[in-house]
């Protein structure tokens, strides 16, 4: 039994289009009716009803599905443990948050280039919302992240959790006793982009003391960092990436009562019989994100940790 067309028949009961299927595998449309032909004559019955809207699973097309979902996973499963890693080639599309982009992505860069030495790598930093779009229309195949991401074909893993801590520059005027926000209502709070999900943990924590969201200045991390740096505001920023500014006191921690929640970071990647890359560099990136959360107590400044457990 040919694996590509159970691979096109699980692509079409999944995205009940022939035409997406057609795209996300790169080939025709003809292509994706003549491999469902060909599977449906193989196997004696009918597994898809076709009309001019849409495409349905028969009866015998839902029992199918499962079974050649796994079939698939399984071949893939197979093909990523034998296959010899070294000798794989390709490119690889990568989303990446910021967050990730200021702690841990050098070290998995690094990982990559000694593990997949013919693979390269194309990186870019997008919003989470961002990377998930690209993920649904094929533009990445791989991204790195708050998810998960819930779309057909799409797997996501969790890697780390970075946690956060609110900060401010020295030159502002916020006291060193433990706060509430609403003893820094008066000054401005940087938040992340409004389509992520730390920007709407920011608005609610406002709305709830009683602030005004209007006075929020939303930018991308790094962004994020510098206006911190220059006394633009207070800011909830994941420790990791600011641990030289913590260090040398360009940046101080605000002992708020209201934590700020972690930022849970996940893979997630188009999963495809014939394209191992992504889950082997997931692979790589759970390995890099669970040694270096592990490794950034010892990290970090003593100092830096007393005022993290005193929140």
């Amino acid at each position: 039994m040919n694996l590509r067309f159970l691979e096109t028949f699980v692509w079409v009961a999944r995205l009940k289009s022939f035409s997406l299927t057609a795209e996300k595998l790169h080939t025709t449309q003809a292509a994706i009716s003549h491999r469902i032909a060909s599977l449906e004559r193989e196997l004696g019955v009918r597994l898809l009803d076709r009309n001019v809207r849409d495409v349905t699973l028969t009866p015998q097309g839902v029992d199918a599905f499962t079974r050649a979902e796994r079939l698939v996973q399984l071949a893939a499963e197979f093909r990523k443990r034998i296959s010899d890693t070294k000798a794989l080639q390709g490119t690889v599309r990568i989303g990446v948050i910021e967050s990730v982009a200021y702690t841990w992505l050098p070290t998995f860069i690094e990982q990559v280039s000694q593990r997949l030495p013919e693979v390269a790598l194309m990186i870019d930093s997008y919003t989470s919302v961002e990377i998930a779009e690209h993920l649904r229309k094929s533009v990445l195949d791989l991204g790195l992240l708050m998810g998960p991401v819930l779309a057909p074909g799409v797997v996501s893993q969790k890697l780390c959790e970075l946690a956060c801590v609110w900060v401010a520059s020295p030159n502002l005027d916020v006291p060193d006793s433990a706060l509430d926000m609403e003893d820094i209502a008066h000054l401005r709070v940087l938040s992340y982009p409004r389509d992520s999900q730390p920007h709407a943990t920011i608005s609610q924590l406002i709305r709830d003391a009683g602030g005004d969201e209007t006075r929020m200045i939303c930018a991308p991390l790094g962004t994020m960092i510098r206006l911190a740096l220059k006394g633009a505001g207070v800011a909830a920023i994941p420790a990791a990436a600011i641990t030289s500014e913590l260090q040398s006191g360009t940046l101080r921690v605000i002992k708020l009562r209201q934590p700020f929640p972690p930022i849970p970071v996940v893979a997630a990647y188009l999963q495809a019989e014939d394209h191992l890359l992504p889950a082997l560099i997931t692979e790589i990136a759970a390995e890099v994100a669970s040694e270096f959360c592990r490794d950034l107590p010892e990290r970090t400044h003593s100092k830096h940790k007393q005022i993290l457990a005193a929140n």
